[in-house]
């Protein structure tokens, strides 16, 4: 590849990340933990974009440095596995809104479940080949894996502006009525259900 191509195809890389943040089941699968914890939205985009950066990364390795190929029935078990994963994760936000009408306190301590969503998310699909078809260009192992590093840091920056704009709207609904609030959290877990759903019968 021509040197004088770099800075561009590495700032592709960075563009195809931020682009990528923004799929619909991305934006469900944050959208839909942050519906039972508003005040913990901007975490939950941290981990759930560390752990498609990692599914990410390991993919890009085994690719690019070690020739390897991607099994179809194991991104054909990821993309199910995230349509699950979608609908369970409105099913708990349902949950945790019923025990909050009935009065009773529920502890979200492992929502940092998140990072495994997005582990899972990185495996599936699109991610991998909108990452690696650019990155297999490069004349050198190295300037690919920098590629899909740039990648994942665009993907980790447009996600966590998703979670700060979710968990502003959140705490504008509570402030402003909390029917407000129950029914936007009500939405986004409406939003990863029926995503989740669509995906399996897509």
């Amino acid at each position: 590849m021509d040197i004088g191509f770099l800075p561009s195809m590495l700032a592709m890389g960075f563009a195809a990340g931020v682009l990528h943040a923004f799929d619909a089941d991305h934006l469900a699968a944050v959208s839909g933990l942050s519906g039972s914890d508003g005040k913990r939205s901007v975490r939950f985009a941290l981990h759930w974009g560390l752990g498609h950066g990692v599914a990410v990364i390991i993919i890009a390795a085994a690719v690019i440095v070690f020739g390897a190929a991607i099994p179809e029935r194991f991104s054909a078990f990821a993309e199910s596995a995230v349509a699950w994963m979608l609908i369970l994760i409105g099913v708990h936000t349902f949950y945790h809104l019923w025990q909050q009408h009935k009065g009773n306190t529920v502890h979200d301590g492992k929502r940092s479940n998140a990072m495994l969503v997005g582990l899972v998310h990185g495996s599936a699909g699109s991610a991998p080949l909108l990452a690696l078809i650019p990155a297999a260009n490069f004349s050198s192992p190295a300037w690919g894996m920098l590629h899909i590093l740039l990648f994942n840091f665009g993907l980790l920056l447009a996600m966590l502006g998703v979670g700060a704009t979710l968990r502003r709207g959140l705490l504008i609904a509570a402030n402003r009525d909390g029917r407000l609030q129950i029914s936007l959290q009500g939405s986004l877990a409406s939003f990863a259900v029926g995503f989740g759903v669509f995906l399996l019968l897509g």
